[in-house]
């Protein structure tokens, strides 16, 4: 799944070269198998594996570094253990290669809280906080919540950069960062679902053939932040409508339970597609819907879909998220379950050429370059001068 880090990465290394640091939970001898494919620039042995990360090519300016971690999930998130190996360990393999490698002066960009001020023993020139989630919200951190907390305000203190993907983030992080915080949104990749007007995008067979109308969302299906019970009820209120579910389930929320979706003749579940088949699941869409529940998670979340949905033309219905309160009137917008029904039949009723095209307007002007272009001038606003 495409997230904030991929689409800004992918960009950035058009400019400069760019390291994605992975951390790989995964047996040994695994990482180590991998480690001897073609594209890898090193090789990892089950001697150095605790020392040595893979380091492989995937674009021109942009590797990728996989750092070996072992699977710790039946531990807590802030038990002793899991912080030494998945944060303070990947701090030192991480620093360790950039020293081997000569690299004094790189510039740190960090998107999970929990490394907290470690990350500025790495030697560097300064450290980007892209901040795109509450994670005190987060159901993994629910009993620690104060831990992650303090991480992000530690972090906060080193980083010469805080950009926030919301409103409410940016309120939150900026006295922890008193004129370093910014409020930069998310957006999208117009150009690549823009694909689902083009007539030479076929529409999948596992879509093609449902009835129609065809409501859809894709994204984690994830109950902390999707309410299953919204596209149950539509599923119930509209029997010959197909209601359609695009991911993984459970990620983050391993509890989800979607065995009353299943159960419901008209809801598919198809589980996860990859980004470059998207375009062609949206055109089979007659809808795209984001119902999001309203909690402490989502008052900071700005989905990436958002933008997504409107480039591929498509009428989108989303629950009153406070982020992209300025863009509720290019979409319909409800608060409860039967308005999330009503919403949807207003949506069809007055789907036309002219509203698709301000759709897809809309979300040319809030692109992933102009995004990457407004990260990196705070970036060199903020390096200190070259001696």
């Amino acid at each position: 799944m495409w997230t904030n880090k991929h689409h800004i990465m992918s960009r950035m290394a058009k400019q400069q070269r760019v390291v994605f640091v992975n951390f790989r939970q995964q047996s040994p001898l695994k990482f180590v198998r991998q480690a001897k494919r073609s594209d890898s620039k090193t090789r990892v042995s089950l001697a150095n594996l605790w020392r040595e990360p893979m380091l492989r090519q995937v674009l021109p300016g942009l590797e990728v570094l996989d750092v070996w971690t072992p699977w710790l999930n039946f531990v807590g998130s802030a038990h002793r253990l899991r912080r030494g190996l998945e944060f303070e360990h990947r701090v030192k393999v991480v620093g360790r290669w950039l020293e081997q490698q000569g690299i004094k002066d790189a510039v740190l960009w960090v998107y999970h809280p929990g490394y907290g001020d470690t990350v500025a023993r790495i030697p560097h020139s300064l450290i980007v906080y892209d901040c795109v989630d509450e994670y005190t919200a987060f159901p993994e951190f629910r009993h620690a919540k104060a831990w992650i907390a303090e991480r992000e305000r530690s972090l906060c203190k080193v980083a010469g950069v805080v950009a926030c993907t919301a409103p409410s983030l940016y309120e939150s992080k900026k006295e922890l960062a008193p004129g370093r915080t910014h409020f930069v949104h998310n957006v999208g990749d117009a150009a690549h679902f823009e694909q689902a007007q083009a007539a030479s995008t076929t529409v999948p067979a596992d879509i093609a053939s449902l009835p129609r109308p065809v409501v859809g969302f894709i994204g984690a299906v994830s109950d902390y932040k999707l309410n299953l019970d919204w596209m149950l009820h539509l599923s119930a209120a509209r029997p010959a409508w197909s209601v359609v579910l695009i991911g993984p389930t459970g990620i983050s929320d391993p509890s989800t339970d979607v065995g009353k979706l299943r159960a419901r003749p008209n809801v598919h579940l198809l589980g996860h597609r990859s980004y470059e088949q998207l375009p062609s699941y949206l055109k089979g869409f007659d809808v795209a819907v984001i119902p999001y529940r309203l909690n402490d998670y989502t008052n900071g979340v700005f989905p990436i879909k958002f933008f997504e949905f409107l480039a591929s033309g498509r009428p989108v219905v989303v629950s009153p998220l406070p982020a992209v309160r300025d863009y509720w009137s290019a979409v319909r917008v409800a608060d409860t379950a039967e308005s999330f029904v009503q919403a949807c039949d207003a949506a069809l009723a007055e789907d036309d050429a002219e509203a698709r095209q301000k759709r897809i307007e809309l979300a040319r002007l809030n692109s992933w370059d102009s995004r990457v272009e407004k990260l990196t001038a705070l970036m060199l606003a903020a390096l200190p001068p070259a001696s």
